[in-house]
């Protein structure tokens, strides 16, 4: 059996591709709401939803048979494929990443970069900008609460409503909370930069797949910085960087 860690779009697009070749095929995500996505799909008995460590995902691929781990989880869910990649080895697993890749970023003089989402919290301390927009994902919300100084942060979130109601724990006004599932065009970008009257974006760098070259034009048309959490770099044993060599890899194609 081949497991896929998913939780992406194109990690959704191998699930499918595998099960409709007639592949034996099992799916993990992280969350709840990447489960609902599998049902909507008619794959919900694919796929288990739950954050597995080290330990849980060995557990996993001993008592499935699995012979091919697919990571395809998100360019910045550094710890899950870390986790992947030790669990593979120990059970002698085949572990073979899909890596997005990123997108050029232009050189700009209102996007910055960073190496990390602290380092994206310093910049914010040391700016003048007041209005700032998180689409880093909810795990991160945490790490701006401790922006003073009369800022305003907005989140925009997957819509769920376990993490709407911890961003309301945390602080943040429901009218500061757009739970929307992108990617998310430019017009949509535009006109939330405008309305919401952001001064700075703080984003990662998830690739065309995950909206960023919308993102950093329209905050250039609208006249607002970009604050880029750079990716971590690993080493992985395997590495694809499209669907289409993961499936060549396998032999399917």
């Amino acid at each position: 059996m081949i497991l896929v860690m998913s939780g992406t779009e194109e990690g959704r697009e191998i699930v499918r591709e595998l099960y409709d070749s007639g592949r034996d095929v099992l799916t993990t995500v992280a969350t709840e709401y990447g489960y609902e996505v599998y049902e909507k799909m008619g794959l919900g008995h694919l796929c288990l939803a739950g954050r597995l460590d080290e330990e849980a995902l060995s557990e996993l691929l001993k008592e499935k048979n699995i012979f091919t781990l697919i990571d395809a989880t998100h360019p910045y869910a550094t710890q899950a494929s870390l986790n992947a990649i030790e669990a593979s080895k120990k059970c002698e697993v085949r572990y073979i990443r899909f890596q997005r890749s990123g997108h050029p970023i232009p050189d700009q003089t209102f996007v910055h970069f960073v190496e990390s989402v602290n380092d994206a919290v310093e910049w914010c301390v040391t700016s003048d900008k007041k209005r700032i927009l998180l689409t880093t994902g909810f795990s991160h919300v945490k790490d701006f609460m401790k922006l003073s100084g009369g800022r305003e942060i907005f989140v925009r979130i997957l819509p769920m409503a376990s993490h709407i109601e911890q961003c309301i724990e945390m602080g943040i006004p429901s009218s500061n909370i757009l739970a929307l599932q992108g990617p998310f065009s430019l017009e949509l970008n535009r006109a939330v930069f405008n309305q919401y009257r952001i001064d700075v974006v703080i984003t990662k760098d998830s690739g065309k797949t995950g909206g960023v070259p919308e993102k950093i034009q329209a905050a250039g048309e609208t006249g607002i910085d970009v604050v880029v959490i750079k990716r971590s770099e690993l080493e992985y044993p395997e590495e694809c960087s499209t669907i289409d060599e993961v499936f060549s890899i396998l032999g399917l194609r």
